[in-house]
Parts: structure tokens; C-alpha cells; sequence
């Protein structure tokens, strides 16, 4: 009888201890991956050789060529969104709503910058339109300068364009044509309908995707790196801050203004961003007239053309001796991307793998914990786990650096730190999904195991993880490519043993090697390809292609 008492008593106090345990390891985890690093930048900016000081900050003030960059970064970035929205736009006009023919055309177009790392575009704009660009030069005779904050925001609007396409498409694509033909059946014109019904609708996707872009253009370091010239923004002097004088007080004040502006745009993004799942709606198509054709075709054709011809440039550059010079064929750069960067791509492969798979299920254990729970402190736990969404990767990537760079925590030049960084990094959009799964599912369900005498955790592990598939697999491949293409966050930690593609790439654009730094990017683009087609397999959307 004692023996039978003390099981049962087991049986009910072990899975509460599992329960606890658990929720001290996930805090744990995110108190010392996201909130560590970020204070240790924060304390990093206000300590100097005497203690605590404002030194740094009164130099931001003081100097005029601090708050030059910074507004250098705001005004590129408002450019930038302006430009990457309108073009996002009229491509999610012309390929959802519209006859246009050729939408092929476009759609490949658009989706090109995806599989393109942004510092080897950039760099084969300068091939193409520089001084001595093949054609500008060559085709034209031309010697333009093209370096400055025109170019800078050029190539960040090609490579954002996506971006918005994506987010205004989503909405696009869950707004029912019944809404639109009932305008019509009232009298309404193609641009009144738009104008009264699909506009209005739209304006809560809009307002996200610019609030998303302004974010990733204050945090771009590699554009202006690239085609900017003299041209410095927040984001460039940080990193320089780093790599070449070793100023780490200096950079963390860099980064700790360059996080208030991304805070505050957060905050809105939050406040204004909704859930715009793709829904099986029946679309109508807009009955255009010549001119309105003309109007959204030309930079919708004019920026096709420039992504064909920047990727072009990128697969041509990878076979030939010397591009916009001597276009005879060779394989010399694709064996030595081979021979120098196995270990880049064996370490490429490793860090997305890694990061995808874990990122995936922490993601959705994350949401069912605070989704799903009672507990004090779930909106604090939502916000942190969050957070690293509206921190640039540069900041987080510094933070990761000053944090784990001594005993005990020394994690520093090995494959963890990036592994970790990256998985920080992309949990929140894990997070968000699980969350929008959950979201569907009755808690009846989960309540049925319960009252069956299952506990939590084996109710999730039986009941909920199998229904939050989708979410995790929709994770684990966005997660497999943006850490292909990841750079800003993971820059600092990287040490001979522990470099990507990414990084070989960024390498072979600065030292001006472009028919190396086109190969790697080839090879990035093959994996980014495989794990596009899966995401749109998966969605099981025939709409896109």
C-alpha cells in the first residue's frame, strides 16, 4: 500500500517538476542569449577607463560627422522604403490583379534579390554601371561616378522590393473580390474600386512592410560598404568601429542609437501589423486601360530588366576571365570558390541546419508556454522573445561578441556562438508562427487530454506538436535560408575555422574579386532556391508560380 502511494505520488510530482524545469530553462535561456548581450552593449557604451561616463554619447553629440551618418541612415532608409513599396506594389498589382501577359517575367524578377546576397549585386552594379561598367562604358562610353547615397539607395531597393512584394501580396491575396465586384455592381470605375475598397485593405500590410524595411535599411552595412564611396551611415561606422580601430565603447554608442529608431518603428509595427495569412479567396482581376498599363508596366519592366541583368552579371562573372574585360570562358573561379571555401560551405551547411532544426521546435514550445499558459509574467516573456526582431544584426552580433568573450561563458570563435546568435535571431518569426497556428487549434483538445489524466507537457508532445507541423516545418526552411544569407549579426564572430559563404562572399567583394565572390554566391543561391520551392510546396499555393 505504501509502495502503491509513493508511485502515485511519482506520478503526479514528477511531471509538475519536468513542467517547472522547463519554464526555468527557456527563461534562463532567453534572459542569458537576449537579454545579456544586449544590456552588456548598453553598460559597454557608458563605461570608460574611470568608471561610468557619458563620454561617448557627448561625442555622438558634439561631433558633426556622428550626427552626419545619422542622418545619412534615416534619409536612405526613408528613400529606400519609399522606393522598395511603390515597386513592391506594382508588382503585386500586375501579377495578382491584373492580364498583363508575360507575368513570369515579373514574378522570376522579383524573386531573384532573394537568392542574391545584396554586397555581390552591388558589386556587380559597379561591374555594370561604374566607370569602366560594361555598360556604361563599354556599350555607352560613359565614365559615370556612381558611388554615393543614390546608389546605395538603388541597391537597397532592389534588394527590399521583395520584401514589400511578399507582405502586400499576403494581404492582397485575402481580400475577396466579392468586396470589390459589389463596388462595381454599384457603379463604381476600376480606380474608384481601388481607390474605395482594395486601397483602404491594404493600408495596414503597407504600413508593415515599410516599417520592416525601414528597419533592415538603418541596419544595412554592406550596401554602403560596397557602392556608397565616402558615403557612411550608422550601421557602416559601427562595423568600422569595430574591425578597424577595435573601439568597442564607441560602437556599442553607435549601436544603441541605431536600436532607438528600430525600437520605436517596432513599436508601431506592432501596434499596426495583423496576422495576413494567405486565404483561398476568389480574386477579380482589374479591367486596365492602355495608359494604366504603361503606367505600371515601365518600372515594373525597368526593374526587371536591372535584377536580370545584376544576376546575369553574378552567373557571368562566376565563368568568365575578367567581367566587362575579357569574357573568355573558365572554370578557375569555380574550383577555387570549391578549394578555398569547402570548409565555408560545410560550416554553411552545418550553422542552417543546426539553427533551422532548433530554432523550429523552441519556437513553437515558446508559443505554446506563453500562448497556452497561466503564469505571471507571459507578455514579459512575449517582449523578449520578440525583441531580437527589432535589434539591427549588428547590434546583437556586437553584443555576442563583448558577452561571451571571457571565462565562464567563453564561447567565442567556436560554432556555437554563431549557431546560438542565429537561432536568437530568427526565434521570434518561429514564435509568430507557432502562435498563428495555435491560434487555430480549440483548447477543447488540449483540455480533453488533460482531463484523461494526461499533463502538459505530454498533452503537447502528443496532441499539440503534431498539429503545429506546419508551423514548424514553415520555420525550419525560412530559418535554412536567412541563415544562408545571415552576415550582420554573426560578422564579429567568425574566425578562420568558423567562416560561411556569406562572409567568403562579403570577403571577395571588398578585395574586388568578383569572379570568386560570384561563385560562392551561386552556391548560396542554389541552397536559398531548394528551400524557396519547399516553402511555396508546403503552402501549397499555385498562385505564386
Amino acid at each position: 500500500m505504501k509502495e502503491l502511494f509513493k508511485k502515485e505520488m511519482l506520478q503526479k510530482i514528477y511531471p509538475k517538476i519536468l513542467e517547472n524545469g522547463f519554464y526555468i530553462l527557456a527563461n534562463a535561456f532567453l534572459l542569458l542569449f537576449i537579454m545579456y548581450p544586449v544590456l552588456i552593449v548598453f553598460m559597454q557604451s557608458v563605461y570608460g577607463s574611470n568608471g561610468f561616463t557619458l563620454e561617448f554619447y557627448s561625442k555622438f553629440i558634439s561631433d558633426s560627422y556622428y550626427f552626419g551618418i545619422l542622418k545619412n541612415s534615416v534619409v536612405v532608409a526613408c528613400f529606400s522604403t519609399v522606393i522598395s513599396l511603390a515597386l513592391g506594389f506594382i508588382f503585386s498589382i500586375i501579377i495578382f490583379k491584373t492580364d498583363f501577359k508575360f507575368k513570369n517575367f515579373f514574378k522570376i524578377a522579383v524573386f531573384l534579390p532573394i537568392i542574391t546576397p545584396g554586397f555581390i549585386s552591388s558589386l556587380a552594379y559597379v561591374f555594370l554601371f561604374g566607370r569602366h561598367g560594361a555598360i556604361t562604358y563599354g556599350l555607352l562610353g560613359l565614365e559615370p561616378s556612381i558611388y554615393g547615397w543614390k546608389s546605395v539607395v538603388i541597391m537597397q531597393s532592389i534588394d527590399y522590393t521583395t520584401t514589400a512584394f511578399f507582405i502586400i501580396s499576403a494581404v492582397l491575396l485575402g481580400i475577396s473580390g466579392e468586396f470589390e465586384d459589389a463596388a462595381r455592381n454599384l457603379g463604381s470605375n476600376e480606380f474608384q474600386v481601388f481607390k474605395k475598397v482594395t486601397l483602404p485593405l491594404l493600408i495596414p500590410g503597407i504600413l508593415s512592410a515599410g516599417l520592416l524595411i525601414f528597419m533592415q535599411s538603418m541596419a544595412d552595412f554592406g550596401t554602403p560598404i560596397i557602392v556608397g564611396g565616402n558615403f557612411n551611415t550608422l550601421a557602416t561606422a559601427s562595423y568600422f568601429e569595430i574591425i578597424g580601430r577595435y573601439n568597442t565603447q564607441m560602437a556599442s554608442t553607435l549601436s544603441v542609437i541605431l536600436l532607438f529608431p528600430s525600437l520605436a518603428l517596432f513599436y508601431l509595427y506592432s501596434k499596426y501589423h495583423k496576422g495576413y495569412g494567405l486565404k483561398n479567396s476568389r480574386l477579380t482581376k482589374y479591367s486596365l486601360s492602355n495608359m494604366q498599363k504603361v503606367i505600371l508596366g515601365l518600372p515594373a519592366v525597368f526593374f526587371s530588366i536591372i535584377a536580370y541583368l545584376l544576376f546575369f552579371a553574378v552567373f557571368v562573372a562566376s565563368f568568365t576571365k575578367s567581367f566587362g574585360h575579357n569574357y573568355t570562358l573558365t572554370l578557375d573561379y569555380f574550383f577555387e570558390a570549391i578549394s578555398a571555401g569547402e570548409l565555408a560551405i560545410k560550416n554553411t551547411l552545418l550553422y542552417s541546419l543546426s539553427s533551422s532544426i532548433l530554432v523550429a521546435f523552441l519556437g513553437v514550445a515558446y508559443a505554446y508556454v506563453v500562448y497556452r499558459g497561466k503564469f505571471f509574467g507571459r507578455k514579459l516573456m512575449d517582449l523578449i522573445i520578440t525583441l531580437p526582431f527589432a535589434i539591427p544584426g549588428t547590434f546583437m552580433g556586437l553584443g555576442y561578441l563583448l558577452a561571451f568573450n571571457n571565462y565562464p561563458l567563453l564561447l567565442t570563435g567556436t560554432s556555437s556562438i554563431i549557431i546560438l546568435n542565429c537561432m536568437v535571431r530568427k526565434l521570434p518569426f518561429s514564435f509568430k508562427t507557432g502562435n498563428s497556428v495555435l491560434s487555430q487549434i480549440e483548447e477543447s483538445v488540449e483540455e480533453a487530454s488533460l482531463n484523461l489524466g494526461a499533463n502538459r507537457l505530454k498533452t503537447f508532445y502528443k496532441v499539440v506538436l503534431p498539429l503545429l507541423k506546419p508551423a514548424i516545418i514553415f520555420s525550419m526552411i525560412y530559418t535554412f535560408i536567412a541563415t544562408i544569407k545571415s552576415l550582420g549579426s554573426i560578422i564579429f564572430l567568425m574566425t578562420a575555422n568558423t567562416k560561411v559563404l556569406s562572409a567568403m562572399v562579403f570577403e571577395s567583394t571588398i578585395n574586388r574579386q568578383l569572379g570568386v565572390g560570384a561563385c560562392y554566391s551561386l552556391f548560396m543561391a542554389i541552397l536559398s532556391i531548394i528551400g524557396i520551392l519547399g516553402i511555396l510546396r508546403l503552402k501549397g499555393d499555385k498562385q505564386w508560380f
